[in-house]
């Protein structure tokens, strides 16, 4: 193997992969990436068994052939490398001389042919969807979903389609919940049984891979695997095996308790009590009365917090408690508008929708506090 690259080109799909490179190195081979040279450029790949990333570069290849390197060491060496052409040239089994204008080294490998097969984009049914649409339903979504490994079917994005062009992204951890619904033209005909549960560690990279991105990505189902494929990058992942929980239940209906206030000012008077919260517990008080919301925290170190705003109110006076990072969490997601929030009572479900985009919903468990 034998090619010349710009530093920035290789340098943007290593970048790109360190994400998924396994860490714990329970097997070697998933800390390199492969690198291979065809006759007019390279593939660069990495995975982590669940998640595959493969991108594409143009390249001055005057040899083809196979290598796996180090993938952080990689990244390590190519982000100090002043820009220009970098050379890569197999000088022994395994091992690959890199030179750059000032620059030498010799970085040992592994045989690759140890490294897994790899999914390939053909039999998905691909469909498209803006980028930007993509990148609105995950961060809506994502805070939302659990990181216990005990609670594999949490740990991820549920996506299903409902008629038409209508698709739903769901996540819960058990103490919240985010769904939201966008109509998306090219997802008409796509044939989703029970939905599925996309990986969070997977939608995360997908994150990361669309930031940025103008225009429609496309997305493609296949048995057990989901693959992004945008420009000359690819990433695959494997689709959380298992049932996703039925989250309609928890939704509060017909809910006599309803409070109508301005997004920016309960942020605002959220963050100002904040600054007091308890460390651990992260809880605030609200009380709810005609025409007025009051936010409360406490710490026994510091002192007490109080924070008043103006609202529109209907129900009895009540007061309820939260933990603070998850009304941030809800509240960071949208832009002005107003916020309103439906409950039964202070110990029920509480059902949070905004005026300014009515298919996202989002449900906190209260705290006892």
């Amino acid at each position: 193997m034998e090619f010349k690259i710009e530093r920035a080109d290789f340098s943007r799909c290593i970048s790109r992969i360190q994400g998924i490179v396994e860490r714990k190195n329970t097997m070697p081979i998933l800390a390199n990436c492969l690198i291979k040279a065809g006759k007019t450029g390279i593939d660069i790949m990495a995975t982590d068994l669940d998640i595959t990333i493969i991108d594409r570069s143009p390249a001055k290849v005057k040899k083809t052939g196979n290598a796996s390197l180090n993938a952080r060491k990689l990244h390590e060496i190519f982000r100090e490398l002043e820009e220009g052409e970098v050379e890569f040239k197999e000088v022994e089994a395994t091992k690959v001389e890199i030179k750059a204008s000032n620059f030498t080294c010799s970085l040992q490998g592994i045989n690759p042919d140890e490294f897994p097969v790899l999914p390939t984009v053909e039999g998905f049914q691909f469909f498209e969807i803006e980028s930007k649409v993509l990148a609105e339903v995950i961060s809506k979504t994502i805070y939302a979903a659990a990181t216990e490994e005990g609670r594999f079917t949490l740990n991820g994005i549920f996506m299903e389609k409902l008629e038409g062009n209508l698709l739903r992204f769901v996540a819960t951890d058990g103490h919240r919940m985010a769904a939201i619904d966008r109509d998306v033209e090219g997802a008409k005909d796509l044939k989703l049984q029970a939905g599925i549960i996309l990986p969070k560690k997977g939608m995360l990279e997908l994150q990361k891979l669309i930031a940025g991105v103008e225009g429609k990505v496309s997305l493609g189902v296949k048995d057990n695997h989901i693959a992004l494929k945008t420009g000359d990058t690819v990433l695959f992942m494997r689709i959380v095996d298992g049932e996703f929980p039925d989250y309609k239940r928890v939704i509060p209906e017909g809910n006599p308790v309803k409070v109508l206030i301005g997004r920016d000012e309960f942020l605002k008077s959220l963050k100002r009590t904040s600054a007091l919260v308890d460390e651990k517990a992260r809880a605030v008080k609200i009380f709810f009365s005609k025409e007025k919301m009051v936010i409360e925290s406490s710490n026994p170190s510091y002192g007490v917090a109080k924070s008043e705003s103006a609202c529109e109110y209907q129900g009895p006076s009540l007061e309820i408690g939260f933990n603070d990072r998850y009304l941030f969490e809800i509240l960071s997601t949208v832009s002005g508008g107003k916020i309103q929030m439906e409950m039964k009572d202070e110990l029920s479900p509480v059902l949070f929708t905004i005026d300014t985009d009515t298919k996202y919903q989002c449900v906190i468990m209260p705290m006892r506090v």
